[in-house]
């Protein structure tokens, strides 16, 4: 069994992002949300949080054109 694990999480650099939609800076209409976004939580749920949260905002705001 994994009790304890480590890994690497290269990917978008959240400030890369306008944070409320999650949408490129870089490219307008491109949004990201969950593992692609290069952010680390604990073990526990605190990912889980982030990918949800993040995939609500970048869809809320995907679905609606608010480009």
């Amino acid at each position: 069994a994994f009790y304890n694990f480590g890994f690497h999480s290269p990917g978008i650099d959240p400030g890369s992002l306008t944070p409320r939609t999650m949408e490129s800076k870089i490219v307008k209409g491109l949004f990201f949300a969950g593992e692609v976004l290069d952010v680390d939580g604990y073990t526990g749920g605190y990912n889980l949080q982030a990918a949800f949260s993040t995939g609500r905002a970048a869809g809320k705001y995907a679905a609606v054109g608010n480009m």
